[in-house]
């Protein structure tokens, strides 16, 4: 992996962004196509890293690393990006969950919770710590056995260019028992 160090000047970030009702649409093709179109047209004019993401049914995991203040305004632009080619969760259609009245006045969409969980890493423990769980997450859910079986990750990628530990192919709950069962708070 390559010096993290850098991160306590701040600017590393662990998202967790859930579907609105945990609609389990995030794996479908489309909703896939559609969320990868937007975070690369986001990325655009407003720059910033992956070092970890993880796409689950009704949930995303990240760290990012993002040089300025403006995190509210890229995940605002990736949901709204992602609802617009998805005419299907727009806040006027009549398919899939029922929008509340109140996100109807405000015009959110029915794919995304109105929030997000986010996190400043703060140190080389929580990074790492966090970047695990994001690769470990398909696993701790029942989808895969080992998590380099998940689709849906940067894990595999970042195995092969050598941004993660060679290791961390093994990544099942055997695998973290016996790296981590020992590890203290």
């Amino acid at each position: 992996m390559r010096n993290v160090r850098r991160y306590f000047e701040r600017g590393y970030y662990f998202f967790t962004v859930c579907t609105y009702r945990r609609q389990p649409v995030l794996t479908r093709p489309d909703v896939m196509a559609a969320l990868r179109n937007a975070v690369r047209e986001t990325m655009k004019t407003h720059p910033f890293e992956i070092e970890a993401w993880t796409v689950m049914p009704d949930h995303i995991h990240c760290v990012l690393i993002i040089k300025d203040d403006y995190v509210p305004l890229r995940w605002g632009k990736i949901k709204a990006l992602t609802t617009k080619a998805l005419p299907e969760f727009s806040s006027r259609s009549k398919r899939n969950a029922k929008n509340s009245e109140a996100r109807e006045t405000h015009g959110y969409g029915k794919l995304w919770q109105h929030s997000y969980w986010e996190h400043e890493i703060r140190n080389e423990r929580e990074y790492m710590m966090y970047i695990l769980y994001c690769c470990f997450n398909p696993v701790k859910h029942g989808y895969v056995t080992n998590a380099c079986d998940w689709p849906f990750s940067t894990l595999k990628r970042y195995l092969s260019n050598g941004k993660y530990p060679d290791d961390w192919k093994y990544i099942t709950p055997a695998w973290l028992d016996d790296n981590f069962s020992d590890y203290k708070e």
